[in-house]
């Protein structure tokens, strides 16, 4: 099994998950029924779920479906799959079924939920399929199925839910995943953030994505971006390239010293000295100072991380929680 595997449920997990059940309706309660274990019927009974129950049950049903999946048939989920119009049960299957994807080692599993989140007509579908790949190496999937359907592809959806989707999908496997150690999922990122016509969802990838692994040419794309006309997408930017790989570092941070200086936004200008403080951490104290007076009203950002990083924290997570302290 893959390490990247989904870790199967024991037992009695089950029974922890059942005890913490807050109560569901009396429909609910009497038309689950744990014994069920074909497809159709824990379809049933997520259905239900979805309509009446708690969230506790919610999560149980759709925790249950992806690990009965596993041992079912492929083709029982796969018609199942073709044939769900509930966006909601539809996204649970999904799930399902790429984890048996992920269980397997068998990236062809997810290509039928990959051509329902480009080709059903209704948008609410396309993004429900699209989040049933959350959580596994979808990005990995994609490209072993020869790209047929990509992120790059479904961030262009007229839907905002589905260009949404695909980027809570990258977040979430870049750090649930691979803890954001991952380069080909780090410069997928780069690559779906400069495919996408949507400023929000180019920016969410670009500053919650890790970039501590990406190459030469996605460090080159996101400094593109740094001329973004749109000013978050720009912030998120320099936030990214405050993240690059060391041997990147000095071409970023003159970048950034450079956007800092010609930029007006404040919160590029915000997001710029954050970034090269990131860099350099302590050996960017320098840098810093050499920017006071470019612009007044950032001189107390400037200040707050001279003092911060002079403290020689060694993790940047301590770092940025002590210069949010000490600028409430």
């Amino acid at each position: 099994m893959s390490p990247l595997s989904m870790k199967r449920m024991g037992r009695a997990a089950l029974l922890v998950a059942l005890s913490s059940l807050t109560p569901v309706t009396a429909r609910a309660e009497a038309t689950l029924r744990p014994a069920q274990c074909t497809v159709q019927g824990m379809l049933d009974d997520v259905r239900v779920a979805m309509k009446n129950g708690s969230p506790a049950l919610k999560r149980y049903v759709k925790m249950r479906l992806k690990e009965a999946a596993l041992a079912m048939p492929a083709e029982s989920l796969l018609a199942a799959l073709h044939g769900e119009r509930d966006p909601e049960v539809l996204e649970a299957l999904g799930a399902a079924l790429a984890t048996k994807a992920s269980n397997a080692e068998n990236p062809g599993l997810i290509q039928p939920l990959l051509a329902r989140a480009t080709g059903d007509a209704d948008p609410a579908l396309r993004a429900a399929a699209v989040r049933g790949l959350r959580g596994v190496p979808s990005v990995e999937f994609m490209e072993k199925n020869g790209g047929v359907v990509t992120y790059e592809q479904l961030v262009r959806d007229a839907s905002p839910e589905v260009r949404a989707a695909v980027a809570d999908n990258i977040v979430s496997e870049s750090a649930d995943v691979y803890s954001g150690h991952d380069r080909r999922v780090s410069e997928a990122a780069v690559s779906v953030a400069t495919a996408s016509e949507d400023p929000a969802v180019a920016a969410k990838l670009l500053r919650e994505v890790s970039m501590e692994a990406v190459g030469h040419e996605a460090v080159e794309q996101v400094t593109r971006q740094l001329r973004a006309e749109n000013p978050e997408l720009r912030a998120a930017a320099a936030t990214a390239l405050g993240g690059v790989p060391g041997g990147a570092s000095a071409g970023a941070r003159g970048s950034l010293v450079d956007l800092f200086r010609e930029d007006k936004d404040p919160a590029v200008r915000k997001a710029a000295l954050q970034g090269i403080a990131r860099l350099g951490q302590a050996h960017a104290v320098p840098v810093l100072e050499s920017l006071r007076g470019v612009d007044r009203a950032m001189d107390a950002e400037i200040d707050a991380w001279v003092s911060v990083l002079k403290l020689n924290l060694q993790e940047w997570e301590l770092v940025l929680r002590e210069k949010q302290r000490r600028r409430r």
